[in-house]
């Protein structure tokens, strides 16, 4: 049975994914369910496509990925299942699976709108629990995506980290983690800690870079290779998202002379 791994922005503290585990195990007994993260920002799809990106290549090539981070929900927007490179997901047509769209080699869709997989009362502020879950525990058992739609044609997106050039970088920021770091949508290279690069976020510019935390000393924000490959901004055991008062799609600009 593949692993069916859960996103969403519900936290712990309610019940909802607890129901949503009690329905997909209501159809697929035996499915193998990982919580990826219920932590994300609420309604943040930049944030949950981001994760799901950093996330999606450490699971077996037949993960079933659950994305529930849906400000439309009960709106016109679409739900969608599609395959990308093997991996099978669904998710609000909200731009979430952007991100690995982008960086995946193959992709098919399908519109989720065969109701005879929907829980037989679907709630207009709950598609989690009437729609994904269900839908989700009838592909853990093997249900072609075929049977739960019409072919969806996504729209193409842009690769969303960029690689660095001589000159003039520009690249926003993707993602903060519960240490503070800085996540950027710039490849990272080597060639940064040469001391021939300038980054700028507002008002702070960082000149030094490194690939481990260690190599930093004192309170100074500094560019860090991250566990992704990209560029990511640091404090030695500190806040730098505290410090840079950054958030996420700020604009930055990286300078390589």
């Amino acid at each position: 049975m593949p692993q069916v791994v859960l996103l969403t922005d519900f936290g712990n503290r309610d019940y909802f994914v607890g129901v949503m585990k009690g329905v997909i195990t209501g159809v697929n007994p035996v499915a193998r369910i990982i919580d990826l993260t219920h932590s994300i920002s609420r309604q943040s799809v930049p944030e949950a496509a981001f994760v799901l990106w950093a996330s999606r290549r450490s699971f077996p090539d037949d993960a079933v990925f659950v994305c529930v981070v849906d400000p439309g929900v009960g709106s016109e927007r679409k739900i969608i299942c599609g395959e990308i490179d093997g991996q099978l997901f669904i998710a609000p047509d909200n731009g979430l699976l952007d991100f690995v769209v982008a960086d995946g080699r193959s992709s098919r869709f399908f519109e989720v709108s065969n109701k005879s997989f929907f829980r037989q009362e679907v709630s207009t502020t709950f598609h989690g629990r009437d729609i994904f879950a269900p839908v989700a525990g009838h592909i853990s058992r093997g249900t072609r995506l075929t049977e739960f739609g019409e072919s969806f044609k996504y729209l193409s997106v842009r690769p969303f980290h960029l690689p660095l050039v001589d000159g003039v970088n520009v690249g926003r920021i993707v993602y903060q983690d519960v240490f503070g770091n800085v996540v950027t949508n710039l490849d990272w290279h080597d060639s940064l800690t040469g001391g021939k690069a300038v980054l700028k976020i507002g008002k702070k510019t960082i000149k030094r870079f490194f690939k481990t935390y260690s190599e930093s000393k004192g309170n100074d924000l500094v560019g860090i290779k991250g566990s992704t490959g990209l560029l990511e901004v640091a404090i030695n055991q500190g806040d730098a998202a505290k410090a840079l008062k950054s958030r996420i799609a700020l604009k930055l600009t990286l300078k390589k002379n």
